[in-house]
């Protein structure tokens, strides 16, 4: 991949995201047409290159799912940030996605499914829409992940919390039935772990405040889980929150730590 878009000889870099992408001017729209070369890239040129991106990152790269989230209408800047992101990957290419199962979280109550949800609120600058993350683990082994961009502005950082809680415990219902399916008993209840001491109480409350009664039902899902006991909310340490891997630009420290929390090592 790296050859086949000029990067093979392309200096490493340790973040996939760096800082200056915030005050980056977004450049021209890249040609639409025909095949295009790494020195002068065509939208068919970028697909290629995000396309190839995105299969790493959804099979063994969580660290980089969040930056190869694609974009409609590349631009030169996002040119420029996918070949960010295959330099960052050219620097850890040796790191391996390894599963660990905690013997703990096996037992003859079935196997323990959690997850973790994280959001980053406001956190595209052009229409102001939060990005959901989630991180979800089977008897201690990561499992699944996912990044969404939410489909609607958050009005606060509690909203877009609980947004994130509602997409991460889809991610991890469809582990739930996938396990169940193939005969694995699995321990009741499943546990969601949130950093938003304000979302875990519209999670837990029974009734919804005027804060939240706003947010789409769809959403609400996680209260009627909670209520029926199948699913318990618990807080997190923001230094412990796994899906911040997913939701957040980070400085090469707290990524190599992230790292090793969503077991990736080498």
């Amino acid at each position: 991949m790296l050859v086949k878009f000029g990067l093979d000889k392309a200096a490493p870099v340790s973040t996939p995201i760096g800082g200056e992408q915030d005050g980056e001017a977004p450049g021209e729209l890249l040609p639409s047409g025909g095949a295009g070369t790494p020195g002068r890239p065509t939208v068919r040129t970028f697909q290629s290159l995000v396309g190839s991106l995105l299969w790493i990152s959804r099979c063994t790269r969580p660290d980089m799912h969040r930056a190869t989230r694609n974009s409609h209408a590349p631009r030169e800047a996002d040119w420029r940030l996918a070949k960010r992101i295959a330099k960052y990957l050219k620097g850890t290419k040796s790191i391996k996605f390894v599963m660990n199962a905690d013997e703990n979280a096996m037992g003859e109550d079935g196997v323990l499914v959690e997850a973790y949800s994280d959001a980053d609120y406001a956190a595209d600058k052009k229409d102001r829409k939060s990005v959901s993350g989630g991180v979800v683990m089977m008897a201690g082994a990561v499992v699944a992940w996912m990044c969404k961009k939410q489909a609607c502005v958050a009005l606060s950082t509690m909203e877009s919390e609980f947004v994130a809680a509602s997409h991460t415990t889809a991610r991890m219902l469809g582990v739930i039935e996938c396990l169940k399916e193939i005969g694995i008993k699995v321990r009741v209840p499943s546990l969601l772990h949130v950093d938003n001491q304000a979302a875990i109480a519209q999670l837990e409350g029974e009734d919804t405040t005027g804060h939240a009664k706003h947010i789409d039902t769809r959403h609400k899902f996680v209260k009627d889980f909670v209520k029926k006991k199948v699913l318990l909310i618990n807080y997190c340490e923001s230094k412990k929150m796994r899906a911040d891997v997913l939701t957040k630009v980070l400085p090469a420290p707290r990524l190599t730590e992230l790292r090793g929390l969503v077991m990736l090592s080498g």
